[in-house]
């Protein structure tokens, strides 16, 4: 039992001392609209030891203004997560990017990059229904000629 402990405690010891190298993701908090304020979440997750920086940049150029930074929480397996958020006012063409840099990646920062994309509304719907609505028409059409004329053969 003592034997099973100390390997226990060991593997804990030499599993944490082990450098995990972020993961990270950048989304907006809510759908996208030009001309509307919104927040762009960097997500930075699974990471060891808990310490690293986060910078943003909007087209090619760093921000601070409207940049916030959560507290490092801790995970279940040992490693940690932690968000940033930048306010930002969405322009057509511009261009966000999160840089993360942490010591588990040896001095090759981690960048994701966010562009301004906005969602053209579709027409899709719009042409299935006049094409439904033709074809219906159509139908009609050719039902009432066909009882039409099978009335004047009568």
């Amino acid at each position: 039992m003592e034997l099973y402990i100390t390997i226990l405690t060991l593997t804990t010891v030499l599993s944490t001392d082990a450098e995990n190298a972020p993961k990270t993701s950048i989304y907006p908090k809510d759908d996208v609209e030009l001309g509307v304020q919104n927040t762009l979440i960097c997500h930075v997750t699974d990471f060891y030891p808990p310490s690293l920086s986060i910078s943003w940049t909007k087209n090619n150029v760093n921000v601070t203004e409207g940049m916030s930074l959560s507290q490092y929480r801790p995970r279940a397996e040992g490693t940690f997560n932690i968000f940033s958020t930048l306010s930002f006012t969405p322009t057509e063409g511009d261009i966000y990017s999160c840089t993360v840099n942490h010591i588990a990646l040896q001095g090759q920062p981690q960048t994701k990059i966010w562009d301004v994309d906005v969602a053209l509304p579709s027409v899709g719907p719009a042409v299935f229904c006049g094409v439904g609505l033709t074809l219906g028409l159509l139908g009609v059409a050719a039902g009432t000629f066909f009882l039409v004329k099978g009335n004047n053969y009568n």
